[in-house]
């Protein structure tokens, strides 16, 4: 059995699926714009802002896990430390693989004065770490979180 359309309700039909096309791929889209405007609120220090622009951002894709590593920028820079952590922990369940999120957890963990943490988390980040500079950045802080950890014992 074949179905035709009149041309009127054939028309109708390629409305609708170029409306819901458009839609979705603007949806899909605002989830980078926020990011952007996240990201510029950061560099102006607007940490609200930029915790606002990142929440929406991962309301429309909550599998984008640089959102939650920035977001985690600002929440560290208000003084909301386990929030920040929060969001780093979800980064590197999102993507395993990004030494950025684990390098932050590991000076968040160091401003709370939780050595042992800050050090599994910079070691965390030297085993995914490829690039030369950033990985001898790391090492010193493990040197330095390895001292810490010698005069004052584990936190």
């Amino acid at each position: 059995m074949t179905v035709r359309l009149s041309s009127r309700k054939y028309i109708k039909v390629i409305v609708f699926f170029v409306c819901a096309l458009v839609t979705t791929t603007a949806h899909a889209e605002d989830y980078l714009d926020y990011y952007e405007q996240g990201e510029f609120a950061l560099r102006v220090e607007k940490w609200d802002r930029a915790i606002e622009l990142f929440t929406k951002s991962l309301t429309d894709n909550p599998n984008f896990f640089v959102a939650y590593h920035n977001r985690a920028i600002a929440y560290s820079k208000k003084g909301e430390y386990d929030k920040s952590i929060d969001d780093l922990k979800k980064a590197v369940q999102l993507n395993p693989d990004y030494p950025d999120a684990y390098g932050l957890m590991g000076l968040v963990y160091e401003i709370k004065k939780d050595y042992t943490s800050a050090l599994n988390a910079y070691k965390e980040a030297l085993n995914r770490e490829k690039r030369p500079a950033p990985r001898k950045i790391i090492q010193k802080y493990i040197q330095d979180m390895e001292s810490k950890l010698k005069k004052t014992g584990p936190s």
